[in-house]
């Protein structure tokens, strides 16, 4: 047996800690899509990138063409969704500077994260006010 072989594959709820909270029930309710479709999926990437959630996957015996348009409805639903608290939000630079870091933020967060007073840490909001 190679050592690739011996590791378990690896699904969403395995690295959901890759993101924010607020984007962790949206990555639940995609896996449970993903297992509909082909419970043996296998997570090949997961990350934040220019403010939305990057999700890939493979599956052996599904509907490509489903498992793309879940992933797909997840990162859409990605940038409208703060990833700190879930709230509806939109991609933002701090302080609304261009060019700056995008992350998917809502009106609420966005001040204490441009302050640098929040950010996350292995999938936990860490606030730096108390």
């Amino acid at each position: 047996m190679d050592e690739q072989s011996a590791v378990a594959p690896v699904q969403i709820p395995a690295r959901a800690h890759a993101v924010g909270p607020g984007w962790q029930e949206l990555l639940i309710r995609l896996h449970h899509q993903l297992c509909t479709l082909d419970p043996g999926y296998v997570l090949t990437g997961l990350k934040e990138k220019l403010g939305g959630l990057r999700v890939q996957v493979e599956a052996e015996g599904a509907d490509r063409s489903s498992l793309r348009d879940a992933v797909a409805a997840a990162e859409a639903e990605s940038v409208r969704t703060c990833e700190f608290c879930g709230a509806p939000g939109g991609v933002r630079t701090r302080n609304d500077v261009p060019g700056g870091w995008r992350m998917t933020v809502c009106d609420t967060c966005h001040g204490a994260w441009s302050a640098h007073d929040l950010m996350i840490i292995h999938g936990a909001v860490r606030d730096r006010r108390g």
